[in-house]
């Protein structure tokens, strides 16, 4: 009888069932069974040998991908990193990366490439991380845009959350609501009575549908009960300039690109949508101070990666960010702009995540909104 394993046949002893007869001063059975003996002791010892060769070969085929990860981001980067921005490049996204690049590439050794992939509000620069190799050698910069994206556009071929990893987050600059000054109105309260009696005839503009100044200006009308109808813009710029024409009345645009127009006297800074004051309008109130306990929102920038990049590698690039965000010339241009930076722990940018998409997505189905 033949058994076939571990690469070897192995066959019964002759002497297993059947003794032969043989001189009469040796006990047939004794001296068929003491070769069966020894040679059984052959068999298991050659069987123990194959059996801890396989055992050791499985154990170092379980442990080479672990180890290779180890080595790939021990070794981590040995070349240049690209930096996905999703919007097209002069906006404050594409501002904020490139003014992070320098110093984050001196951190890791590495070049830094900027690239902007825009379209989709940012969600065709978004699955373009998404599908890339987990490696961490392709950054996405993350927004609010995509906390809120599956709600805007649930067929979207990836999801901006599930897909991507948090690294840490970058800044966050507050919304400014603001007012022609054609419009007779000077204080947050003023409006408030002033779109009371004059129910319908108010109008707003923002960046877009779906922008974080949308939204944010149609949580402020569900809470003060302030009636106006939203007009969307392709950007802030052109919602801005038409506010300084009085072609509508209200306007919610980032801080930056509003002050020339403050200053000039074309229209109002009435709030910011901040917890606290903005330093570059220390005499416009906070909402928060104006009757909205607690309301906090803004504008604000992180780093993601596709899921399934090595923990040691995000650890690697948190460290980088939080080192790179304390450049003194990161910090003062960042102040230039009204950016708060807010470099922070994965797990810090993931709850930031989870509470604006929390906040926001109910709304976004209340209202009926879809992306463009």
């Amino acid at each position: 009888m033949e058994i076939v394993g571990c690469g070897m046949t192995f066959r019964r002893p002759a002497g297993y069932l059947y003794a032969k007869a043989g001189p009469a001063s040796v006990p047939p059975c004794t001296r068929t069974g003491d070769n069966m003996n020894q040679r059984n002791f052959r068999l298991r010892d050659r069987a123990a040998r194959c059996l801890a060769a396989v055992s050791l070969g499985l154990a170092a085929l379980m442990a080479g991908p672990a180890q290779a990860a180890g080595a790939g981001a021990a070794g981590y980067p040995d070349k240049p990193i690209r930096f996905i921005v999703p919007f097209s490049a002069g906006g404050q996204f594409d501002y904020i990366a490139r003014l992070v690049a320098v110093p984050l590439g001196k951190e890791l050794g590495q070049t830094i490439i900027v690239e902007n992939v825009g379209g989709g509000g940012g969600n065709l620069g978004g699955a373009k991380v998404a599908n890339a190799p987990a490696d961490g050698y392709t950054l996405l910069e993350y927004g609010g845009n995509f906390a809120i994206a599956k709600h805007l556009s649930p067929k979207l071929s990836f999801d901006p959350i599930a897909d991507l990893a948090p690294v840490s987050g970058l800044s966050i600059a507050p919304h400014v609501v603001l007012v022609s000054s054609a419009l007779p109105v000077k204080t947050f309260q003023e409006l408030l009575a002033y779109a009371r009696v004059n129910p319908g005839k108010l109008s707003y503009g923002s960046p877009g549908v779906g922008s974080s100044m949308h939204l944010t200006f149609e949580t402020l009308k569900q809470h003060f009960g302030l009636d106006a109808i939203h007009v969307p813009y392709r950007g802030g710029s052109n919602a801005l300039n038409d506010l300084a024409g009085g072609q509508i009345d209200i306007g919610i645009v980032a801080v930056a690109p509003a002050m020339p127009f403050i200053a000039s006297g074309k229209i109002r800074a009435l709030a910011v949508t901040s917890a606290k004051r903005a330093a570059s309008l220390p005499e416009v109130p906070s909402v928060a101070e104006l009757g909205y306990a607690g309301f906090d929102s803004g504008s604000w920038a992180g780093i993601a990666v596709p899921k399934g990049t090595p923990q040691e590698i995000i650890d690697r690039l948190n460290a980088a960010v939080g080192r790179a965000m304390q450049d003194a010339q990161v910090l003062e241009a960042l102040a230039s702009q009204s950016f708060t930076p807010i470099p922070g722990t994965p797990q810090q940018l993931r709850k930031l995540i989870d509470d604006e998409s929390a906040r926001y997505g109910p709304l976004i189905d209340k209202l009926g909104l879809q992306a463009d």
